[in-house]
């Protein structure tokens, strides 16, 4: 009978790592658990099927499902379910934020590149030839689970895969045995099942400095946050700093967003809003993120100033 009443008030064991796996982000994984032996077995399944999905979705792997079908335009592939379903959010939000949001970008940020190569602008004949592209549909989905590529620039699926792959890993582990609760952070993408609400501090965008003042805090439970920002990756060119966040309607770094927070309830639609935000601007992110369920969102522009979505729910006033 005692033995019995021990294991009912024995603390649950927490396994907290940190990884760098995720399509070349870091990753942090916390499991709480009844044993020890339950919290291993949920982080060897959560980084089993990391691994599964890097093989799906890592572009920058020649070998990966992603970067074999875009070696395939023109031509009808069949694909696995988990690559289908990210494109299809990406049809999906594509759509809503009229552009603002494309797997295209990439072949912008490529062209970007180049200019920062040379410190120039990109010249402006190409440049308008491949906004007119990203104005057509880039793949087709069939029915029969096929695909149809119909673009040869280079596209991305990062700024949703992340947070999808996150989702998928949380979701394991949380439907593991004797699991309480679980976090994953995957370079600022960031998912949490049960436990305890969680203190999220918010960075001011115009500064890299890791000892910086905090814009804010904002707690997070059973759900997602997601954060996109210009103060820590960019280009150079004809002297100024522009950011690697582009739009892919216009072609132009953005400029008007320096730094977006999102939460969500789950970290793939945190992870896009993010990226569209930073596109939208304040008016039209605002009216974006107000009418997507149970979404919220702190936008910071140029300026200075804050703009909070109407549900979004602050630690403290925001500066």
């Amino acid at each position: 009978m005692l033995r019995s009443l021990t294991s009912l008030i024995r603390p649950a064991y927490r396994l907290h790592n940190v990884y760098e796996r995720l399509l070349g982000t870091e990753v942090e994984l916390q499991v709480v658990a009844r044993t020890r032996q339950q919290a291993e077995a949920a982080e060897c399944a959560a980084l089993d099927e990391l691994d599964r999905l890097s093989a799906v979705f890592n572009r920058f792997d020649p070998g990966s499902e992603l970067s074999r079908w875009l070696t395939r335009p023109g031509e009808r592939v069949p694909l696995s379910p988990e690559l289908r379903t990210v494109l299809a959010l990406a049809d999906g939000w594509r759509d809503v934020t009229g552009g603002a949001f494309h797997p295209g970008a990439d072949a912008l940020g490529q062209l970007w590149q180049q200019a920062a190569s040379r410190d120039q602008q990109p010249d402006a004949t190409e440049l308008s030839a491949l906004l007119r592209q990203l104005q057509t549909d880039p793949w087709t989905l069939h029915a029969d689970g096929t695909a149809t590529l119909h673009v040869t620039y280079p596209l991305g699926l990062n700024a949703l895969a992340k947070g999808w792959i996150v989702d998928r890993m949380a979701e394991l582990v949380w439907n593991s045995p004797g699991v309480q609760a679980v976090l994953i952070n995957a370079g600022g993408d960031l998912r949490t099942m049960g436990g305890r609400e969680l203190k999220v501090t918010v960075a001011g965008p115009f500064t890299a400095r890791d000892d910086a003042a905090p814009l804010t805090h904002v707690h997070v439970q059973n759900g997602a946050l997601a954060s996109s920002g210009s103060a820590h990756r960019g280009v150079q060119v004809g002297g100024q700093w522009r950011s690697h966040l582009l739009d892919p309607r216009s072609g132009q770094p953005v400029r008007d967003v320096p730094g977006v927070t999102v939460t969500a309830p789950n970290c793939a639609t945190a992870d896009a809003l993010a990226t569209a935000l930073s596109v939208l601007g304040a008016v039209e992110g605002l009216a974006l993120v107000n009418s997507t369920l149970d979404c919220a969102a702190l936008i910071v522009t140029r300026d200075g100033q804050t703009h909070p979505s109407a549900l979004w729910p602050p630690d403290g006033p925001a500066r």
